[in-house]
């Protein structure tokens, strides 16, 4: 039987930040009407435990023996009180639990709970949390504490909770608490950070199962009370950087009945991915468990003022087209302040309910998995000198070039942070070239590189996927000698999972690379590759622009170079170099499969100059090797499609379109609409083509196993039925 979180989730936060016990003023009945009619919602948060200043987590808005209500909650409770009018309209009630944000005085009050950094003091102390607070530590007895409290909320009556924290936060946790359980893990004490060391390592690996462990338990206290009882937690989401705070959906997944993550708006250039919610929804969907994208209201950092409603509308409809759960939050005092704020979500939550039946057990339909490696994004720390130069902007302003210091970075530290961005990059690039040129992908995780995980696929890309475990190795082998296809990049397979050298790179073989010799003097810009013969839609002769990292490598005899890098040219403005003996492409085929590695970060290259360029080369690879990408679609690369497929009696395929196209730049105040969008679709045994929005039917012409069929106007989203 399908339990009511595997089912399409609208999950809401009203927050009343600052102003809590103005809930005791509201009819509550209107109020829910309100966020079950008006806003679509049929899971909510309530606060339990507050997120507010100077650190209130230990106080709660309900009757929870042992524990100090929140001022103004004395004679009034959140949970008991409010709970029969969101169950008579229909709403699962989840309460939020801050259990990261403590006070100093509260702090004071229970020693050796707080997180402590290698210098042995307070984590909270040194950075204070939003400007004044303490955190405490998951293996001190602090966690008895948050288990009584979860025990606590059950005991209210809601559906489950939601755990904002904790975290390990970054030099943490080095506690006495942490040093016991370690020393009878391991035998010895924590170590300082030390990357040459394996120590150091398990160290980092403890930091994350101990969050695991505190979620498990957790989940446990909870079904104490109330066995039907959903309960997950601020997950973190696809970036490199989730290690530094111990946080990786793999880990906590299995404990969890969510995988849920923020992808909140900030006016600032790091914010600027169009399609940022898709991603997060594909990443938070690999893991296995219904995945929800929370989706803040605010500007920024101005949290009384809503964003745009094209962003408000954009996030929650690439979620949805994407697989994933919508969550949206307010402050209550923005939306009295502007109240048409939350128009644009009343909008297309609605459609979203009105036709929850097309989301319902819908299944992505790709044929290509883009892996994210949290082994990668944790130990890679690449032997690669070249990799940490200097090499400054490359931009040319007022007569002068910046050109960095050509210095190596020495720091181990540094070098770390260097890699963790080559990651993150690699993978948001290859993603970011799937999505402008329609080609549907799904995100895969470490654990999803087995014999079954990769079955489903027809084509693995490993962006940089450097630390790899023999088992995958051999997982990803006996993917292409089963006529899979591979295409990777520059060190993946390199080193083990734990960033150690391998003798041999694991992926050679497969790759048709005979040999590695190093690399290229790195220098940003004016460097190229050079096309030999004619490659898909890339003519013979063609010149193009290349990265600053790329190795020379030589590839065995039967592959096919169709590109080559040309040889280094060392500063601007000299005349262009020859032809080098080191491909910039390697073709191969391996058993029944095919494989392309790219000896370079193209991926990486991408992300951080978008040249169109490398986007058509990109491009290329995939269709010249996956022949069963499950839609064509011409329209502008602003447009998200997506390709979901629903099996039993009225089996279906659903494309989903959501268009970007906007004002150039962020945040968007304009959505343009797009004329004319021609589809060809796999789809065999097709009687009707509609749209969900437009209620049309599109008239459709068969050629061999696809249709085709033109779309004559997107403004917004829409989703095309395929029965």
């Amino acid at each position: 039987m399908t339990r009511w979180f595997e089912k399409p989730v609208r999950m809401m936060r009203w927050d009343l930040l600052g102003e809590y016990a103005k809930v005791k003023q509201l009819d509550l009945d209107s109020w829910a009407k309100e966020k079950r009619e008006k806003w679509h919602s049929n899971c909510e948060w309530i606060v339990g435990a507050p997120g507010a200043a100077p650190g209130t987590g230990y106080m709660t808005t309900f009757a929870a023996e042992g524990f100090e209500r929140y001022p103004g909650f004395e004679d009034f409770d959140s949970i008991r009180d409010y709970l029969p009018y969101a169950r008579k309209h229909g709403i699962k009630v989840l309460v939020y639990l801050d259990m990261h944000w403590y006070s100093y005085e509260f702090s004071a009050r229970h020693p050796g709970w707080e997180q402590l950094t290698s210098s042995g003091d307070s984590y909270g102390r040194i950075h204070p949390l939003y400007g004044n607070g303490t955190t405490f530590c998951v293996n001190s007895p602090w966690r008895d504490w948050a288990f009584k409290l979860i025990r606590e909320t059950a005991r209210a009556g809601a559906d489950g909770v939601f755990l904002d924290g904790p975290v390990v936060f970054p030099d943490c946790c080095y506690c006495d608490h942490c040093q016991d359980r370690f020393m009878d893990k391991y035998g010895e004490k924590i170590p300082l950070e030390d990357w040459k060391s394996d120590l150091w390592k398990k160290f980092l690996l403890f930091r994350e199962d101990s969050m695991a462990g505190f979620l498990r338990d957790a989940g446990a206290s909870l079904k104490e009370v109330n066995p039907d009882s959903v309960i997950f937690l601020n997950a973190g989401g696809w970036r490199a950087s989730g290690w530094r705070v111990a946080r990786d959906i793999q880990k906590v997944g299995p404990y969890q009945h969510f995988n849920g993550a923020e992808e909140f708006f900030h006016p600032r250039p790091s914010s600027h991915n169009l399609f940022a919610s898709a991603l997060m929804a594909k990443y938070l969907g690999a893991g296995g468990k219904p995945a929800v994208v929370f989706t803040h209201h605010a500007l920024g950092e101005w949290h009384y003022k809503f964003l745009p409603p094209w962003e408000l509308k954009l996030a929650i409809a690439q979620t949805v087209a994407c697989g994933a759960n919508p969550w949206f939050a307010f402050f209550g005092r923005a939306y009295v302040e502007d109240e048409s704020g939350g128009m644009a979500v009343e909008e297309v939550q609605g459609f979203l309910e009105q036709n929850e039946e097309y989301y319902d057990g819908a299944k992505s339909a790709a044929t290509i998995a883009i892996h994210n490696s949290a082994q990668t994004a944790m130990f890679y720390i690449s032997e690669q000198s070249e990799l940490y130069r200097d090499l400054g902007t490359g931009k040319e302003q007022d007569l002068i070039a910046d050109l960095g210091t050509g210095k190596m970075t020495v720091d181990w530290s540094r070098r770390k942070s260097i890699c963790e961005a080559v990651t993150e990059d690699s993978f948001a690039g290859y993603c970011n070239i799937l999505f402008r040129r329609h080609i549907p992908f799904d995100v895969i995780l470490d654990s999803g590189l087995t014999d079954e995980g990769l079955g489903r696929y027809d084509t693995l890309v490993l962006p940089n996927s450097a630390c790899l475990t023999d088992s995958q190795v051999e997982a990803i082998s006996g993917f292409v000698e089963k006529g899979g296809n591979l295409i990777s990049s520059f060190e993946s397979g390199v080193y083990d999972e734990f960033g150690a050298l391998r003798d041999i790179p694991a992926l050679d073989r497969i790759m048709g690379v005979k040999e590695r010799q190093g690399m290229f003097p790195a220098m940003l810009g004016e460097n190229y590759m050079r096309v030999i013969h004619e490659y898909s839609s890339v003519p013979a002769k063609s010149l193009l622009p290349r990265g600053p990292f790329c190795l020379k490598v030589v590839s065995t005899d039967g592959t096919d170079v169709p590109i080559v890098f040309l040889e280094p040219i060392r500063s601007f403005y000299m005349p262009l170099s020859n032809e080098s003996a080191y491909p910039a492409l390697v073709l191969n085929s391996h058993g029944r499969g095919r494989t392309a590695y790219f000896p370079q970060l193209v991926g990486s290259f991408y992300a951080t100059h978008k040249i169109e360029d490398i986007e058509r080369l990109v491009t290329a690879t995939v269709r010249g090797l996956d022949m069963k990408i499950p839609i064509e679609v011409e329209a502008p690369p602003t447009v998200l499609a997506e390709v979901r497929t629903q099996q039993g009696p009225r089996a279906r395929r659903l494309i989903h379109l959501v268009n970007c196209s906007g004002d150039m730049q962020r945040p968007l105040t304009t959505v343009l609409p797009v004329g004319n969008i021609k589809i060809k679709a796999r789809q065999q045994g097709v009687r009707s083509v509609r749209t969900l929005a437009g209620g049309q039917q599109l008239r459709f012409d068969r050629r061999d196993d696809m249709i085709e069929f033109e779309l004559p106007e997107l403004t917004f989203y829409e989703v095309v039925v395929l029965e």
